[in-house]
């Protein structure tokens, strides 16, 4: 009689801690999804208040050895 007992409380303890597990899930991922969501925009703001530029040098000749 007593081990039939026994496995009833215990299934009994699983299956509230199963509850508890799945219901803290369950309030996690709704009060993180709220928080977590992010706003993607195309706008593009530049900033700047002078221009650069480069110049580049380049050379079609190729000097190999000691003596050029």
């Amino acid at each position: 009689m007593k081990k039939p007992v026994i496995a009833g409380i215990c299934i009994a303890i699983g299956l509230i801690a199963l509850a508890s597990v799945f219901s803290i899930m369950s309030s996690d991922v709704e009060t993180t999804a709220d928080s977590t969501q992010v706003d993607l925009s195309d706008e593009i703001t530049v900033i700047s208040s002078e221009s650069k530029s480069f110049d580049v040098d380049l050379s079609e000749n190729l000097d190999v050895g000691d003596i050029p």
